[in-house]
Formats: structure tokens, C-alpha cells, sequence
């Protein structure tokens, strides 16, 4: 029996998508990571994280929908001015309380990823855009993509886990094969998406899906889908410094992550990498990249739903190249 356990653990923490992605890497930065914010501070629940320049970023907590603006604070991060509590979340008209797990900077706006209303019963999997310059204790989403109907079922805490978005110009550099045209992707196929794909992950499926988002709200086509590369996503991060996308699991998975490449017109697992060995498997539901390069390092932030020890961010590194 106990072998049969050992077995099952091992198959659902088995990286799926490519065979390279049989093979689990040691963490390519330092080993070691440090907390990244003062304790007590955000509490539990921080899911999803992207940067806003070197000095700037923001965070989303999943109950109650929250979304903070951090600043940075020596090697950390602490909150920004106007922002000591972070603000809640709420839909388009006002009401709710949208569980916010992802969360990205683009071009035309800050967006966030959400699985369901807290208040409510059954899976919602919403992409909401919010306007950060507001001065509103709460913030009203101004613009909304219903995608529950364009994906498959999931459980009300299986939907959404992570967001991000690619340029348009990477994507078409690249090759990159539109399923819904059955052609090579062009931009011009989907006109008021802005420039770029919003790329989502789907907990349950263990899948990114990439949509065009019309950006006055409402409107959107399914581009493409693909395996995550783990039975579970939690998070996604673009890194544009080396054309990767980061697809993090959590503790489900022994904190693994794994990079895929745009290869042949689609996105495959080109690597795994296991958590940094001097860190302990965290709940690490959030990952971002720092855009910045120091001695040949660039920093890299995970979130800790679980908020282990009073802390919910904690710093690592990445080699630049």
C-alpha cells in the first residue's frame, strides 16, 4: 500500500507535455531565498503577483478579492503609499467579491484572473481590468470577459490560477499556429484586441489558454490552448528577456516549475526545474520575474497562499541570460 501512494504522488507530480519534461532540473539561481515583506503584513491568501517596472509590484489576494501596490523596500517589498491595506476587488457593477488569483501589467491595463464571487456558488471565470490611478477606496472593474462557457467544466475552486500576456510582435516572430483560424497568428484576425494575447491557466485542466480580448470588454476568441506541463497550473509568467513562459505549480507538485518555448508555431515544455533547495514547499501560488539584471542575476518574488511564518513574499534569484 504504501508504495501504491508513493507511486500515485509520484504520477500526479509528473511533469506532462514534452519528454524533456520527464527530467527535473535543480533550480537555475541560488538556492537560498529570504523573505520579502514585512511579517503580518499581507496575510494569507496572496495568489498571483507581476511587476511594474524595478520598483513597483502588485499583488492580488483571493479572499477577500484584494489587490495591493507594493513598492520596493531595500531587497523587499512593503505597501505603497495610499495603499496600506491593499483595495477590494468588486465587478463591473459594483457588487461581489471576485476571487482574484492572477494578476498582470500589459500595455492596456492591469488584469486580473478570477475563479468565482466569493459570494456566490459555482465556478465564474472571469478576466477583469481595473483602473489602478483610481482613488476609490474599492475598485469597480472597468471592463469584464465572461469566459465561462468557452472552457470546460471545472469546480468552483479549479478555475483560474494565473494570467499573463505576450506581445503580439513575439508571438508572430515566432510562428505561433492559431488553432481557431487553423493558420499562423495574425493580430489582424481579431481588430480592438490591443497588442497582445492574454494567456490563462486552468487549475483543474492543467492547461494555458491564449484569447484575444476585445479591449472595450465583453468580446474574445479563444487563439490557442496547451498543456501546462504539470496535472495543475497555478500561475504564469512571460519573461520576455529570454522568450520563456513560466508555468508554476505549488505544493501540489513539490513547488516545481517549467518553462516552454515557442517551437513549430506552438508553446512546449523545454525544461522543469524543482523549488530552490533551501526553500521549504511553500503554498506558492504567485511568481514574477524582475525585469531588472544585477551582477548577472535578475530577482524573482513567490507568493505563499499559506503565508507560512507571517510571511506571503519571499525572493529568490534567476540568471539573466
Amino acid at each position: 500500500m504504501r508504495f501504491l501512494l508513493y507511486l500515485a504522488a509520484v504520477l500526479l507530480c509528473a511533469p506532462t507535455g514534452s519528454a524533456q519534461a520527464a527530467t527535473t532540473q535543480k533550480w537555475p539561481g541560488d538556492p537560498a531565498v529570504a523573505v520579502a515583506n514585512p511579517a503580518g503584513v499581507l496575510g494569507d491568501n496572496v495568489s498571483g503577483l507581476s511587476f511594474d517596472g524595478p520598483d513597483v509590484l502588485w499583488a492580488v489576494k483571493n479572499g477577500p478579492g484584494t489587490l495591493h501596490r507594493l513598492v520596493r523596500s531595500g531587497s523587499g517589498w512593503r505597501p505603497a503609499d495610499g495603499w496600506p491595506a491593499g483595495k477590494r476587488l468588486r465587478y463591473r457593477d459594483g457588487s461581489g467579491d471576485p476571487d482574484a488569483e492572477g494578476v498582470v501589467v500589459t500595455p492596456d491595463g492591469l488584469f486580473a484572473a478570477t475563479e468565482r464571487d466569493n459570494d456566490g456558488d459555482g465556478s465564474l471565470l472571469k478576466v477583469l481590468r481595473y483602473d489602478t490611478a483610481s482613488t476609490a477606496s474599492e475598485l469597480d472593474a472597468t471592463a469584464d470577459w465572461d469566459l465561462t462557457d468557452d472552457l470546460p467544466a471545472v469546480g468552483d475552486n479549479g478555475g483560474f490560477e494565473g494570467i499573463t500576456w505576450i506581445p503580439d510582435a513575439f508571438l508572430t516572430a515566432g510562428g505561433f499556429r492559431d488553432d481557431h483560424t487553423k493558420a499562423l497568428y495574425d493580430p489582424a484576425a481579431y481588430p480592438g484586441h490591443g497588442t497582445g494575447l492574454y494567456f490563462l491557466g486552468l487549475e483543474d485542466e492543467g492547461r494555458i489558454y491564449a484569447y484575444a480580448l476585445e479591449t472595450a470588454g465583453g468580446g474574445f476568441t479563444r487563439v490557442a490552448s496547451f498543456p501546462a506541463g504539470f496535472p495543475k497550473v497555478m500561475e504564469l509568467e512571460f519573461d520576455p528577456a529570454t522568450g520563456s513562459l513560466w508555468s508554476v505549480c505549488d505544493d501540489t507538485c513539490s513547488g516545481k516549475s517549467a518553462t516552454l518555448k515557442l517551437s513549430g508555431g506552438e508553446f512546449t515544455v523545454t525544461a522543469t526545474y524543482a523549488r530552490p533547495a533551501k526553500m521549504p514547499d511553500y503554498n506558492n501560488e504567485g511568481f514574477a520575474i524582475a525585469p531588472a539584471c544585477a551582477a548577472g542575476r535578475r530577482a524573482v518574488v513567490w507568493s505563499d497562499d499559506g503565508n507560512d511564518g507571517g510571511h506571503a513574499l519571499r525572493t529568490g534569484t534567476l540568471p539573466c541570460g
